[in-house]
């Protein structure tokens, strides 16, 4: 079951890679709006991507803690960008972990992850 879970969290990792490899140059390329998306991909799957390797490698906390938890850091990250340590903040990129953040949360409970079905 654990494994279940890392590989899930890597898959929708490299998903995320590959997608910011292809479809933004794409987008970029052929000036298309698709109202940021391909600005915040790394931002859309972080935390799934996390929660999931961390539930699978340890299931100390909830998929609720690790979820919020890695929102935190993951917005704690971006703030960075203020600071001019680590890139440059994006709001969109806060819009797209938090919304990511809150579906990936309503998912787990849709298919009973959380409740530890």
């Amino acid at each position: 079951m654990k494994m279940k879970f890392i590989l899930s969290g890597i898959l929708i990792a490299a998903i995320g890679l590959v997608l910011s490899h292809t479809y933004r140059p794409y987008v970029y390329e052929n000036h298309i709006n698709d109202f940021h998306l391909a600005d915040v991909i790394g931002s859309v799957v972080c935390v799934p991507a996390a929660v999931l390797c961390a539930y699978g490698i340890e299931k100390r906390y909830s998929i609720k803690q690790y979820t919020i938890g890695a929102a935190i850091v993951y917005i704690a990250y971006e703030f960075l960008g203020l600071l001019h340590i680590h890139g440059t903040f994006d709001v969109y990129d806060i819009i797209a972990i938090i919304i990511s953040s809150l579906v990936f949360y309503r998912l787990s409970l849709l298919f009973g992850v959380s409740s530890g079905r």
